[in-house]
């Protein structure tokens, strides 16, 4: 009996070494192929004080300081070359840019000037409350300008831009429905918009994402969303390059739409217990696409510990690329 106890442990340990070896050949196959002159880009401040803007390399895993400025919620330029986002801190406060070729840290535009444009449109106000959770949300390069929400739960996107060397603002959605993240097709001037608005069900905890032309009041609703895991304001959709497809979660399983055959593919499965799915964001190239999920804080915290996890799209095979400390908080990603 003994012996035979000892034979199927052995063989246990077996089929998990023959597992784990499949799985790290997997792994490796799949991560040799990445493309990685385009990194992965993130705000994050660190348990061990360490906090700044860090590029991260999928292959070696190891991640790179390229500013002391938390860029809150940032987005890369079209060409890749800068990143734009919400600076929140005594210092300063505002929108501001960092170009990837040098490291340079340029502000765009600081509160004092964003709340004298947007008063002159009906806008409320906002006021700096110290280091912390923003009140500008999504800010995307657009044209010659820059977009971006105003205000928290707000469904109002401002579009600012420079005329005659003076800061000029207009409003290309309002809407009295929260909205969170959005892209703007720019050939078409479209708005592809996550919302709380629940055009296909009016069950609470749903939205849309809702397709418009800016400037129109007409809005086309293309995908019932489950909006309950979209835990910060900058929501959980995203689209590749040309903005042919949409990427959201349905718990259990990542989807991704296309816009041209109306069809939704199934990408993979993810499992959650007491977490959430905190970001879902295309490779460059639109073969891989990187989710992150966010343990949920105990005793009411306000950061959740992440996990990133990398897809083959064409596949659908996965693999885990790192697990964060507990302590590390994030403030925005992009690639």
């Amino acid at each position: 009996m003994k012996k035979k106890a000892i034979k199927a442990l052995v063989f246990l340990i077996i089929i998990g070494s023959i597992y784990c070896l499949y799985n790290k050949y997997n792994n490796y196959q799949m991560l040799k192929g990445i493309d990685v002159s385009t990194p992965i880009i993130f705000a994050a401040e660190f348990e061990d004080g360490n906090k700044g803007t860090f590029k991260y390399n999928i292959i070696t895993g190891e991640y790179e300081k390229i500013s002391d400025y938390i860029f809150q919620e940032l987005s890369y330029s079209d060409d890749y070359e800068k990143i734009i986002g919400v600076i929140w801190e005594d210092r300063f406060q505002g929108i501001a840019e960092l170009d990837m070729r040098d490291n340079t840290f340029t502000p765009i535009i600081d509160m004092s000037n964003l709340n004298v444009l947007v008063k002159s449109k009906g806008l409320d106000e906002i006021k700096y409350d110290g280091p912390g959770v923003v009140h500008l949300n999504v800010p995307r390069y657009y044209n010659d300008g820059y977009t971006c929400y105003w205000g928290n739960n707000s469904g109002d996107i401002i579009y600012i831009k420079k005329e005659n060397n003076k800061w000029k603002v207009d409003i290309v959605n309002s809407s009295r429905f929260q909205g969170y993240t959005y892209f703007i097709k720019k050939e078409e001037d479209l708005l592809f918009l996550e919302t709380e608005k629940r055009l296909f069900s009016k069950k609470i905890g749903r939205g849309t994402i809702i397709e418009k032309k800016i400037g129109s009041s007409e809005e086309k609703g293309i995908l019932d969303i489950d909006l309950k895991d979209a835990a910060y304001p900058s929501g959980l959709m995203d689209m590749p390059v040309d903005m042919s497809k949409i990427t959201y979660y349905e718990e259990p399983e990542i989807y991704i739409y296309d816009l041209n055959t109306e069809k939704k593919k199934h990408l993979t499965n993810q499992y959650l217990f007491n977490q959430k799915i905190m970001e879902l964001k295309f490779s460059p190239d639109g073969k891989y696409m990187l989710y992150t999920v966010g343990d949920n804080p105990f005793f009411g915290g306000g950061f959740y510990r992440r996990t990133f996890y990398l897809v083959d799209i064409e596949s659908g095979n996965k693999t885990k690329l790192v697990k964060w400390k507990t302590g590390d908080m994030f403030y925005g990603i992009d690639w």
